[in-house]
């Protein structure tokens, strides 16, 4: 199972053991942290890496989907601009099974991933309130410390490939330029701009550790 940086970064060494940081038994108020022990804190992060790269494949999946879904259908956006009823119709069913879907995760992951686990650790009391900045510093920092050069760089080579095949499609092949097709393309450069942000970062870190 791989390692995730957003997984990794969830949990902090301490004497005990290892603290995390959950909304369980409740959703809504400050989170608070459980202390867990080596073989707690091993089976929480295999299950939440497993959930994390479900829904990486998940997304993938849905990226593909809507560029297939471009090729059926090319003037679709054209049609929801234009008020058409059934594109509207199409629309809307398909935001209701998204939002439905995630719910459903959210709650299966919540109960069969976090809760079994956090039902036998100790808590110890309400969570410091986690500040966005820290937590995307940290993820970039993980990540940068688990994956190796040579994966950032196939990851780009990866990103950019997809870039360059919706570049050419969105300007050549589609007649009608859509904004979905636009939003897909943007998404893959910004993504391999990341990736090559991430492997200069890592090339730093190894020159200044030698």
């Amino acid at each position: 199972m791989p390692k995730f940086a957003s997984v990794d970064i969830l949990f902090k060494r301490t004497p005990e053991g290892w603290t995390f940081n959950s909304s369980y038994p409740r959703i809504f108020g400050p989170p608070p942290t459980y202390l867990l022990t080596d073989a707690q804190k091993a089976a929480l992060e295999q299950r939440l890496n497993r959930v994390v790269l479900m829904s990486h494949v998940l997304v993938f999946m849905l990226i593909a989907l809507g560029v297939f879904a471009l090729f059926i259908v090319p003037d679709f956006a054209d049609q929801l601009e234009a008020g058409s009823p059934g594109a509207w119709l199409l629309a809307c069913v398909v935001w209701i099974v998204l939002a439905s879907t995630l719910i459903t995760a959210i709650f299966f992951i919540r109960h069969r991933v976090i809760e079994s686990v956090l039902c036998t650790a100790r808590r110890l009391g309400s969570a410091q309130p986690y500040r966005l900045g820290f937590i995307l510093i940290g993820m970039i920092k993980r990540y940068t410390e688990i994956k190796s050069a040579k994966v950032l760089m196939i990851w780009i080579v990866v990103a950019l490939l997809f870039s360059a095949y919706d570049t050419i499609v969105y300007v050549l092949v589609i007649p009608a330029r859509s904004i979905p097709m636009l939003f897909v393309t943007i998404v893959f450069w910004l993504a391999t701009l990341c990736y090559a942000a991430l492997l200069v970062f890592k090339l730093r870190a190894q020159r200044s550790g030698r």
